[in-house]
């Protein structure tokens, strides 16, 4: 028979009171009820109860305060509580209680509920996570959202996997993982798991690189596009708590307010519920507005207490709905994620798998409208992904544009927005041909272009600095066809050979890039870049402490290496050696500030100084969390 248990109900209507008290006093439990007001954390330790009800009308009021209080006192968060509110929304926002319910109140759930507390074990301060389980719940989330846990980011899984086994007060990981997988009443836990796992720190106006590309290039091309039909549409996937809809909303209303007139829609989209709940509130932290100017502040967000509220005026631009990026069959016209302008996709891709984020960027090319553009994160490439994207770079900035076909005039053609692109798209860009050079075809513009590429053929350096360009833009034939031409000037050359050493061991061919890293070693036995080659080989192949090692050389060589600090504390992260990884992240990021600001990082896949400042500032905090 279940054991009896010491229950404490809060409610301020005592509403649950009423309706709970002889039903649980009938079934042998012991049951005291209070007006929120009325209850300390105090009273509720003297108490010391089994279980907690508490009865909260929104996410403000003094069932909200009390539970916050709850949670941070160090015996009572141990407390299972099962909250019980008029806002359902609440739900994915509240995700260490035992239960949540949204009115009218569920007798059977509750009958359920008890049942599993009555048997249950206590608050475990610790789980332990054998690989073979662990692997068995990545197959189950991989298959049901299409996310992709590997050593880079399990920890965020265990962390995720820690807080649910706490919250339902769990003996063992197999037990949630039959909960979670096998149980009919497991009440919508997979979205509750999901989002302890994809929460992602963000901010307004996060990227200033994307912001100026935004305002000077882009934009100005879909208006000028779109002005017949006076309409844009925006999609920003994996929004997060709405940082990034409403900065693209209030760049509109910055800087296009001609727009006021057309009919703009902002789609935002996320596979976290609770996220989603935040975001349509509209309520930030001085966080989330560290990089908004004092101007913007004052104009679109209101000062209450410690948080500020974003007007309606932008809130109205933006429409939030639930998506999943593996199992949504998108582009579908009745949810606007078709015939896209602008789609937005930041630090998302790299929660899955490979194959999943080909599917996902063929079925977003077919949402974009012919020539729409495509922003993804930094850190994130098409590089073997797909082909049907061109890459720009335009104010210090990184994205993609849809392929498609241009006739000579520079018109668009009208294809279907489900019509695949084709693999070797026409394009012409008049804008790079100035009026007063000779034009193409005649004498004088031949023997110019012949002046150039005979001097380039006969400069290594310059043939050097050419290919590398092109590799770190992703034009990959390019780049080996130019280190090839280089070899064949210089066949000692020995960044020339680590050059074409790269390009190899980019395409997997880690036997043929180690030959080349030898040779050039053997050319110039100080070369760091040549050291740095042979552990990015090394760590392709997962030999960590050996690809140290060569990281360690280059930095003998080069202490201000950046990508040798960089590449070690990737290193390091795999090893799980967390202090190592947080001291190569600093070394780094001292580096990357001493630099100048438009510099571009060797090695980094072209990124400039202040991007990889970035990226390395948001790696380094959530180290420092760990």
């Amino acid at each position: 028979m279940p054991r009896c248990l010491k229950i404490y109900v809060i409610d301020e209507a005592m509403e649950l009171c009423r309706e709970l008290r002889g039903w649980l006093s009938d079934g042998g439990h012991e049951v005291t009820c209070s007006p929120a007001k009325s209850v300390s954390t105090h009273v509720l330790t003297v108490y010391q109860p089994d279980l907690i009800v508490l009865g909260m009308n929104r996410y403000a009021g003094s069932g909200m305060e009390i539970f916050k209080s709850i949670e941070k006192h160090r015996h009572l968060k141990r407390v299972p509580i099962i909250v019980v509110s008029d806002d359902a929304s609440l739900e994915h926002e509240m995700l260490d209680v035992f239960d949540f319910q949204a009115r009218p109140f569920d007798r059977e759930r509750m009958d359920i509920c008890m049942r599993r507390l009555a048997d249950s074990s206590k608050y475990l301060t610790q789980v332990s996570f054998a690989e073979p389980e662990l692997t068995a719940l990545k197959k189950f989330l991989l298959g049901h959202s299409g996310l992709h846990f590997n050593p880079h980011n399990q920890r965020i899984l265990e962390r995720g996997l820690m807080r649910r086994i706490q919250a339902l007060r769990m003996e063992s990981l197999p037990a949630y993982s039959k909960y979670l997988t096998a149980t009919p009443d497991n009440y919508d836990e997979v979205n509750k798991l999901i989002g302890l796992l994809t929460v992602g720190e963000t901010s307004f106006f996060r990227y200033r690189s994307h912001r100026e590309a935004l305002i000077r290039y882009v934009f100005p091309k879909l208006i000028e596009a779109n002005k017949a039909q006076r309409k844009l549409r925006i999609w920003s996937a994996g929004c997060s708590t709405g940082e990034e809809p409403y900065s693209l909303a209030i760049l509109l209303l910055e800087n296009f307010p001609d727009l006021v007139s057309w009919d703009v829609q902002i789609l935002a989209t996320d596979i976290n519920k609770r996220s989603l709940r935040l975001a349509r509130e509209g309520v930030y932290g001085e966080r989330s507005l560290r990089m908004v100017e004092g101007s913007l502040r004052e104009k679109y967000f209101e000062k209450s207490d410690k948080h500020y509220l974003l007007s309606v005026q932008v809130r109205r631009m933006v429409r939030f709905d639930y998506l999943n990026l593996q199992t949504a069959p998108f582009p579908v016209a009745a949810d606007g994620s078709g015939e896209i302008d602008l789609l937005s996709c930041r630090n998302v891709l790299i929660y899955f798998k490979l194959e999943t984020i080909r599917q996902i960027v063929a079925k977003f090319s077919r949402s974009l409208s012919p020539q729409g553009f495509l922003f993804l994160g930094h850190a994130e490439t098409m590089q073997n992904i797909s082909d049907r994207f061109r890459r720009h770079h335009q104010n210090n900035a990184f994205f993609y544009q849809r392929k498609d076909p241009v006739d000579l005039k520079g018109k668009v053609a009208k294809a279907s927005a489900s019509a695949k692109p084709l693999d070797k798209p026409v394009h012409v860009n008049p804008a790079k041909v100035k009026p007063s050079s000779p034009q193409v075809g005649t004498k004088a513009g031949q023997r110019q272009s012949e002046e150039r590429s005979g001097a380039l053929a006969c400069d290594p350096e310059a043939l050097y600095l050419k290919a590398f360009s092109a590799f770190d833009c992703e034009k990959f034939s390019e780049s080996t066809r130019l280190f090839e031409q280089l070899l064949e000037i210089e066949p000692t050359h020995p960044k020339g050979l680590v050059g074409k050493g790269l390009l190899l061991a980019n395409q997997g061919k880690y036997d043929d890039a180690r030959l080349y890293c030898a040779r050039a070693i053997k050319e110039d036995d100080l070369l760091p870049e040549a050291y740095l080659l042979r552990g990015l080989i090394l760590d392709m192949e997962g030999f960590l402490e050996r690809a140290l090692v060569e990281y360690q050389k280059v930095l003998w060589l080069e202490p201000a290496f950046v990508m040798a600090h960089y590449l070690s504390a990737k290193a390091h992260d795999r090893l799980a050696e967390k202090e190592k990884k947080r001291r190569s992240l600093r070394n780094t990021l001292r580096i990357l500030e001493q630099g100048a600001d438009q510099a571009i990082i060797p090695f980094s896949g072209g990124l400039s100084r202040g991007v990889f400042l970035e990226v390395v500032r948001k790696e380094l905090a959530e180290a420092l969390d760990l």
